[in-house]
């Protein structure tokens, strides 16, 4: 019994349907494990046991809290040295965002304060 034109389309359809939802289960299987695996990965929680000694590393898209972790200093020492006030609405600015509220006029005073006071919280060098 040979088969006509309307019952070879209709396989071909079936067919391709089937292999298309095949290729949708492979493929979002795949994404869904990658996703899985990327909720794992996040950023550490806690930062390397040796701190940062070079203050040139500082830079003006950093935030005062990450950079007093970052080189061990008391967040209070940096705001202090800044002269601005140390509060919740600070600590999600960056040292351009404090520069622009505080010190328009001077475009690097803020980095260049941080800087100097990390050097000054800093121990000296051993010999």
């Amino acid at each position: 019994m040979p088969i006509n034109s309307s019952q070879k389309q209709r396989l071909i359809i079936i067919g391709l349907t089937v292999l298309g939802c095949l290729l949708i289960l492979f493929f979002g299987a795949r994404a869904f494990h990658a996703f899985q695996k990327f909720d794992r990965h996040g950023p550490p929680d806690h930062f390397p046991e040796k701190l940062e000694t070079d203050v040139e590393q500082v830079r003006e898209w950093m935030t005062v809290p990450f950079i007093a972790r970052l080189y061990g200093v008391p967040e209070p020492v940096l705001y202090e040295a800044l002269a601005i006030p140390f509060d919740k609405k600070n600590d999600k600015k960056s040292l351009e965002d404090l520069n622009a509220e505080y010190y328009p006029e001077n475009s690097e005073y803020v980095i260049n304060t941080v800087k100097a006071a990390l050097l000054a919280h800093q121990a000296p060098p051993a010999p």
